[in-house]
């Protein structure tokens, strides 16, 4: 789930900027990359936390590992970064708050994301905190079943308030005006701290923040589908004829055999070696490309989109007439967006035992990257739901990704506590203690969606002028798409709606 784009281009930079994914992981898992997540939605010019770069200093400060057990005193290091290259002793903060991956200097330092235009405009100092149980930001050594247990959107918010009270002593901010920015889950987690702790900021932007965390989110597949058909009936029609065709040859051994030649499957499908898993696990895969390119569709977040990732070349890709068979179209447009994020072209990862090996291990990789997946898995199974099923009935995926493979990954990742009840009754929690999108209600903050991003249907839509709660549906734009630097041929609402976010921080602050 997840946004950025690029500052500077440094050498022959490629579009692959993102670095390479994991051989056993597909390119996403529940809307999220599993490459460098957040950060992965823009060109990097600097992963070295020892790299000096002008009034930019990365430290940590001290929190609770447990928030809520009066009885635990055990404590953690929590990674932030400061920026004061544009302060002007205002006591103006902007915050920006980071969810389901490692954190680096990208969001931090790129002068271009809009949120750092504002701040340079107002003179605002600049923070960026980690996420705990992402990158160096870890409660316990490694991710394992109860350890894990800490990693909640609650924790994650009473971190944020603890943050903000160490800062104004440290740097002595004396009534300050905090703002906080986040995109996609981090969000989501502005829009609650917002309303839990309206007393420690004046205002927040929520970009692409769901707040409707349904367990079974078939509207994901919806908005795809109904994105492919505004795009190009007959791309609509080709994808819907492929995945149709998919399915039928699931159903024998002999068509199975089909969808090997196909395909650069790795592991082929063998006759009496392969699960009903492995056959989930494939279409969720193929599902999960169309899905990438849809949720990023002209976002101008990296090289990538920027030359050409977009659902209309996706489209092009499925009614090409010089390839006949509509299947193989599907393995040419897989290839293709594999080439324009820089992973390799095959082979296809096609193990559902190999992937979850990689899910289950509980370590932490020195960057924190490949962890990052076990952790946005483990928000999903314990709180948020947004299993991205295509069980809604007709569609033009079929119903080939069914609830139940996500139910068993999560069970074979956490172990057997975590089963459908644990995950049914958790979920629906999350939706009592916050409310959803309906019941959301707070003062000063802005919720930008984009109209063709997936979770736009997730966000709140409530719209209180009197308390400038202000929500934003961006006609022609995706996700997070607010936040990247403006480029030339963007869809043309987004910076209508950039305008009413800017005036919106102005009264915030009240200039």
């Amino acid at each position: 789930m997840k946004c950025g784009k690029l500052l500077l281009v440094f050498g022959a930079l490629l579009a692959g900027s993102e670095g390479a994914r994991h051989p056993h992981l597909p390119p996403y898992l529940l809307g999220r990359p599993t490459s460098q997540g957040f950060v992965a939605h823009g060109d990097r010019f600097s992963e070295n936390a020892d790299t000096p770069i002008a009034n930019l200093t990365r430290k940590t400060v001290p929190q609770k590992v447990d928030n809520f057990d009066n009885t635990n005193n055990a404590m953690y290091d929590q990674h932030y970064w400061y920026n004061s290259n544009y302060t002007q002793g205002k006591g103006i903060v902007f915050l920006m708050i980071q969810g389901e991956a490692p954190a680096t200097d990208l969001w931090i330092q790129n002068p271009n994301y809009q949120y750092l235009k504002w701040a340079k405009e107002f003179g605002a100092d600049v923070f960026q905190l980690e996420h705990r149980c992402f990158g160096q930001s870890r409660p316990y050594k490694d991710l394992s079943y109860p350890n894990i247990k800490v990693c909640t959107m609650s924790q994650a918010i009473a971190d944020i308030h603890s943050f903000i009270g160490q800062m104004n002593i440290k740097y002595n901010f004396r009534n300050p005006k905090w703002i906080t920015f986040g995109g996609s889950y981090p969000g989501t987690l502005s829009a609650l701290f917002r309303q839990q702790h309206p007393e420690d900021t004046v205002g927040a932007v929520a970009s692409s923040a769901p707040l409707d965390w349904t367990l079974d989110f078939f509207e994901y597949a919806m908005v795809v589908e109904d994105v492919l058909k505004q795009t190009s009936t007959d791309c609509w029609q080709n994808v819907n004829d492929a995945f149709y065709k998919m399915q039928q040859l699931s159903l024998t051994k002999q068509g199975i055999q089909q969808l090997n030649g196909y395909f650069d499957l790795s592991p082929p499908f063998v006759d009496g070696q392969y699960t009903q898993h492995d056959i989930d696990n494939f279409f969720a895969n193929l599902y999960g490309f169309f899905q990438g390119v849809v949720q990023y569709t002209y976002d101008g977040r990296n090289a990538a989109t920027l030359n050409g990732l977009n659902v209309q070349q996706l489209c092009n890709k499925m009614n090409d007439k010089n390839v006949p068979d509509v299947i193989n179209r599907v393995n040419n447009t897989v290839n293709w967006i594999n080439q324009m994020n820089g992973d390799k072209v095959g082979p296809f990862q096609n193990s559902y035992k190999d992937m979850m090996a990689v899910l289950a291990n509980v370590t932490y990789d020195n960057s924190g990257d490949l962890a990052a997946n076990r952790g946005w898995m483990w928000l999903c199974c314990n709180e948020l739901g947004a299993l991205q099923t295509t069980d809604q009935g007709r569609n033009i995926f079929q119903q080939t990704v069914p609830m139940g493979y996500f139910i068993d990954m999560c069970t074979d990742m956490f172990g057997p506590d975590v089963g459908i009840k644990f995950i049914r009754d958790n979920n629906k929690q999350t939706l009592y203690k916050y409310g959803g999108a309906d019941n959301y209600q707070a003062t000063n903050v802005v919720l930008p969606n984009g109209a063709f991003d997936p979770w736009h249907v997730l966000g709140t839509y409530n719209n209180n002028t009197g308390n400038h709660m202000t929500p934003l549906l961006i006609q022609g734009a995706a996700h997070c798409s607010d936040m990247y630097p403006t480029y030339a041929g963007e869809p043309a609402d987004l910076q209508r709606n950039r305008d009413i976010i800017h005036k919106e921080l102005k009264y915030f602050l009240g200039l």
